[in-house]
């Protein structure tokens, strides 16, 4: 079972799904996945799960605000490891993203922003601390990969490679349209082409 002891820049480092009811999901994924679960209190009424797979973290679950309630449906929020999260925000503004919301700190576990790509998608920056995120891969019930589903794939490509030096290509002797993404010399996802999504989906990555 590989422990991850950190994430380089560009990969994606952890997954957390924003709920309608944090105690079903836990009942849904533990058996589904083999996770277990750990819950911090986060305030009256409220605390943020952590899930683990063989005693390591291997995702995250929180209650969506009605605010947030109002905006989306209930979705599985991305996080892609950065050195810098002021920097990496600062860049994909330049870029033709959106900051949704500031770099700000989680006390004592690193810091984060929440980005809007120019295609509509959402993902979040994650720049570590004392929590690098997902801490086991590359067995069942762990993120392996993500597909980012949009119906601008070029414009998702130049964002993308700008902000996180993504190599974003066709496969050779693949007709089926599948653009993968590369980060650094590994496959960490890719966007389907636009004919295989449903249009009525908004863009967002699917894990």
């Amino acid at each position: 079972m590989p422990n991850v002891a950190s994430h380089a820049p560009g990969s994606f480092c952890f997954v957390e799904l924003a709920s309608l009811d944090q105690n079903q999901a836990k009942t849904f994924y533990e058996p589904l996945l083999g996770w277990s679960h750990t819950d911090f209190p986060m305030g009256p009424d409220s605390f943020y799960t952590m899930f683990q797979r063989s005693g390591l973290d291997a995702a995250a679950a929180y209650t969506m605000r009605e605010e947030e309630r109002s905006q989306a449906p209930p979705h599985w929020n991305l996080y892609i490891a950065v050195e810098n999260a002021d920097d990496t925000a600062a860049l994909a503004a330049e870029l033709g993203g959106t900051v949704i919301a500031a770099p700000f700190d989680v006390p004592g576990q690193g810091r984060m922003a929440v980005i809007q790509d120019p295609t509509g998608a959402f993902f979040c920056i994650w720049q570590a601390s004392n929590s690098i995120g997902i801490r086991v891969a590359g067995e069942n019930g762990t993120l392996c990969w993500a597909d980012l589903n949009t119906p601008d794939a070029e414009g998702a490509k130049t964002f993308y490679e700008g902000l996180f030096g993504w190599n974003l290509a066709y496969g050779e002797n693949d007709p089926s349209g599948y653009l993968h993404i590369k980060n650094g010399e590994e496959f960490i996802g890719g966007i389907p082409p636009a004919d295989q999504r449903d249009p009525s989906v908004p863009p967002m990555s699917a894990h």
